[in-house]
């Protein structure tokens, strides 16, 4: 399983066979999650649809240039499913004000991962972005003053653009949407 398709009722089924995790729980996030000692697993009606989605992860990027460290553990808190957003790789929470008002503090952000960003990224585009240093921001990005070097660009005007040195960059992801907290 390298989460290239969806999970079948067949692997909801072996996977608790295997862990003693309830089906029901696996499946569609209902009742308890261990299975009950001796307890066969309940059947589940074929046409009841699975829960798909991408997964959330409890973990801000920032917003602004404060440091934000990755230290929360890399486990999914649940899957989000919005219809148009099939494309994300996952979701995760926002934090700061430096992207406002496109993104504010606490709306969530659907990210796909640009794994061949060196070799092209399309600039004035609002990407998530790692750094070596464990730091995490979103900003547009812009070309910097050389080939070494990009701007990230905040659309709140109380911030300065920032130039960055690409080899400070571990991972970059595109941002392609948000949901808004109210």
């Amino acid at each position: 399983m390298k989460g290239l398709s969806p999970f079948t009722k067949r692997d909801f089924m072996l996977i608790s066979k295997a862990t003693g995790i309830s089906r029901e729980w696996l499946e569609f996030g209902e009742g308890d999650m261990m299975a009950k000692q001796g307890a066969t697993a309940p059947q589940v009606e074929e046409d009841r649809p699975t829960v798909e989605g991408k997964p959330f992860y409890d973990v801000d990027f920032a917003l602004g240039f404060n440091e934000m460290y990755n230290d929360e553990p890399n486990i999914p808190s649940k899957i989000i499913s919005v219809p148009g957003y099939e494309k994300a790789d996952f979701w995760c929470r926002t934090s700061g004000d430096s992207m406002k008002p496109f993104i504010s503090n606490g709306d969530i952000i659907a990210l796909k991962e640009i794994e061949d960003w060196q070799s092209f990224l399309p600039m004035n585009e609002v990407y998530a972005i790692m750094t070596t240093n464990e730091l995490r921001t979103v900003k547009v990005v812009r070309k910097g003053s050389d080939d070494e070097h990009l701007t990230l660009h905040a659309y709140n005007e109380e911030y300065e653009d920032q130039e960055i040195s690409k080899s400070a960059i571990t991972k970059v992801f595109k941002v392609i949407g948000a949901l808004k907290t109210m």
